[in-house]
C-alpha cells in the first residue's frame, strides 16, 4: 500500500466529478491504495443523512479498497501530530488528525483536495490528484 484516499477524494470518485483523480486511481493496482477506518465513518454518516440513503449505503458498501485500521502507531502518530499543532496554534480536525495519523505511521500518501489543512502536518506526504500539477 502507497496511499491513502482523504473522504474528499473518495467523494470526488462517487460523483465523478474529477476525471483526473479518476484516471490516477484506475492507474494504480487496488493493493496500492487504502482506505482509512476514519474515511469509512465519514462515508457511512453522510450516507445516512442523505436523502438517498440505502443507494449511498451500497456505494460506501462497495468500496474495494483495503480498510486501514486505527491502531497504536497511528493512535500515537495522531496524539502527536494535536499536540504540535495546537502549541503552533495552527489545530487541524479531530478526524483529519486520526487520518494523518494513519498515512505517517505507515509512510503513506495522503490523496486529498484538502491541502491547505493536511500540509500543516509536519512529514505529512500530501498530493492533491485532482489538480494538473500533482
Amino acid at each position: 500500500m502507497r496511499f491513502l484516499l482523504d473522504t474528499n477524494a473518495v467523494i470526488a470518485l462517487f460523483n465523478n466529478n474529477s476525471p483526473r483523480l479518476s484516471q490516477r486511481v484506475r492507474a494504480c493496482q487496488v493493493s496500492d491504495i487504502g482506505l482509512s477506518v476514519i474515511v469509512a465513518h465519514e462515508l457511512f454518516y453522510g450516507a445516512f443523512k442523505s436523502q438517498r440513503q440505502e443507494h449511498n449505503l451500497r456505494r460506501v458498501e462497495m468500496i474495494g479498497f483495503p480498510l486501514v485500521p486505527l491502531d497504536w502507531a497511528a493512535a500515537r502518530a495522531a496524539g502527536e501530530i494535536r499536540a504540535l499543532l495546537a502549541q503552533g496554534g495552527q489545530p487541524i480536525g479531530p478526524y483529519d488528525t486520526l487520518i494523518a495519523g494513519q498515512a505517517l505511521s505507515r509512510n503513506l500518501i495522503l490523496v486529498t483536495s484538502n491541502t491547505k489543512e493536511f500540509d500543516r502536518v509536519p512529514r505529512l506526504v500530501v498530493e492533491d490528484w485532482s489538480r494538473a500539477d500533482s
